[in-house]
């Protein structure tokens, strides 16, 4: 009978299976074989990281492949490995580890893997990260066709891998699922970001992005559990990721308000889990919206300072602009306006008032030139979306809003107050992007020594600079963490 067979032999095989497994198991979930295979790799590669690997003790797995590799045997596939780590890791001894590991389950497994293909690379530049800060590495691990009939048919396997990851709940130590015939054979112990961490996450997830993929993970997830979910650990760590600590019954109302026609578009092709267990979208969002009500029982509307977010009565159509990069029509104090939306961001004045602020750039109306302004959200009267491209002068960071900020100040807390001088000042917003006076500066911090550095660019270099305590720092590169309008 035909089975996995390495195409390098230096190593000796221990344990295989047979392709035939793999092909029943696709025809059972009506799947692609090849979902089926990068999933059985799923399962040799976490056993290799988490056995052999250096990084054992300081890695944890999270996202979709948590929920199948750590808690649901039979929840959706997912394309890839979400990993964290809380420190920073050299791209070069990620790589070697990746290396070491795919030399290990080789021998074991008989999985052929392309090692001299295999890649760690910066994600993103600083620039476009979703959330300032955020430093990904994303490794592209190789291996070849299970059917050895093309020795250059191979199957990719990404992860991601998230440096000085916060987590708010204990890691935990899980089984690791496997659900094929030599599940004994990688039968360990795996570190895993807390279930319900992973849920708070998703939920997250959903006031950021339309990603069926998210709904999916959350309703799968309560279906399955019931009652042993603690849902008020879920919902507590949801507002603690979330700038809406002051009111979460505005929370609750936002995704009460998920714009759900995206996900019934997009359901069928971007959920993949066998037919047995797959439920309709429709399905999914009647039990999401009854759930949620539910969920946020300890979080009663308290109507404290309502009026210091953008609701979803605003915030959906400015959503929406940012991800179609169309304009908006705003009515804001009594003027009709005609702006290009940059980002929501909650921010503190020096008299410790807390709200949101939109950011725009005002092409049309008003009482002043255009340029950069911010809006709050009791003084916009209308909002309207257009059919009206536009190209983006600066990074749109819409998908960060309802992040708590790295940053969250209107005034920098480290400089002392100066006395008052008498003098005529030029408003900063009223000064336009692309020129020199331009007032969006672009917040990077050293990566040695953690200082930060206002730019005019998105440029993470450094000159020669001292530390925080005055000596010379060999910080050369700094990494993003925020924008300053």
């Amino acid at each position: 009978m035909a089975r996995l067979v390495s195409n390098t032999p230096p190593f000796t095989q221990k344990t295989m299976i047979e392709k035939t497994e793999i092909e029943a198991k696709a025809k059972e979930f009506e799947l692609h074989v090849a979902n089926v295979q990068r999933d059985y790799v799923f399962g040799w590669l976490l056993f290799g990281i988490f056995t052999s690997s250096k990084l054992k003790d300081q890695i944890f797995l999270k996202g979709g492949n948590a929920l199948r590799k750590g808690y649901f045997r039979d929840t959706r596939f997912s394309s890839d490995l979400d990993l964290g780590i809380p420190n920073d890791i050299e791209q070069t001894v990620l790589l070697d580890e990746f290396n070491a590991v795919c030399a290990f389950v080789e021998h074991h497994a008989g999985i052929s893997f392309v090692t001299d293909e295999n890649k760690v690379e910066e994600k993103f530049a600083a620039a476009e990260a979703p959330i300032p800060g955020l430093r990904v590495y994303e490794a592209r691990i190789y291996f070849r066709d299970f059917y050895g009939k093309a020795d250059h048919f191979k199957i990719k396997v990404a992860m991601d891998i998230t440096r000085f990851d916060k987590v708010l709940l204990p890691i935990q130590s899980v089984d690791l699922i496997h659900p094929y015939s030599d599940a004994s054979d990688v039968a360990c112990k795996i570190q895993c970001m807390k279930l319900e961490e992973i849920i708070a996450t998703k939920l997250k997830c959903l006031l950021q992005r339309e990603h069926a993929p998210d709904l999916f993970d959350y309703v799968y997830s309560i279906k399955q559990l019931g009652g042993e979910l603690n849902k008020t650990e879920v919902i507590t760590t949801l507002v603690q990721k979330t700038i809406f600590g002051r009111n979460p019954h505005v929370l609750k109302c936002i995704l009460r308000n998920t714009p759900f026609d995206y996900f019934k578009s997009y359901w069928a092709t971007t959920v993949v889990c066998a037919k047995q267990f797959i439920f309709g979208v429709e399905e999914a969002i009647t039990f999401f919206l009854s759930d949620l009500e539910g969920l946020f029982t300890i979080y009663p509307d308290n109507g404290f300072e309502a009026f210091a977010y953008f609701g979803p009565e605003l915030r959906l159509p400015i959503m929406k602009a940012g991800r179609e990069q169309t304009l908006l029509k705003i009515c804001y104090k009594g003027a009709d306006r005609l702006v290009e939306p940059y980002s929501l961001k909650y921010m503190q004045r020096k008299d410790g008032v807390e709200r949101e602020y939109l950011y725009v750039y005002n092409l049309s109306g008003g009482d002043s030139e255009p340029g950069i302004r911010s809006f709050v959200a009791e003084k916009i009267e209308a909002i309207e979306n257009t059919n009206e491209k536009f190209a983006p002068r600066a990074q749109i960071e819409l998908s960060k809003a309802g992040e708590l900020p790295e940053n969250p100040y209107l005034f920098d807390p480290d400089r002392p107050t100066p006395a008052p001088r008498p003098r005529h000042r030029v408003s900063k917003l009223t000064r336009g992007w692309g020129s020199a006076a331009s007032s969006i500066k672009y917040i990077y911090q050293c990566s040695y020594c953690g200082r930060k550095f206002s730019k005019s660019k998105h440029d993470g270099s450094l000159r020669e600079h001292k530390d925080k305590g005055g000596y010379r720092c060999g910080g050369r590169h700094g990494f993003y963490v925020d924008t300053k309008y």
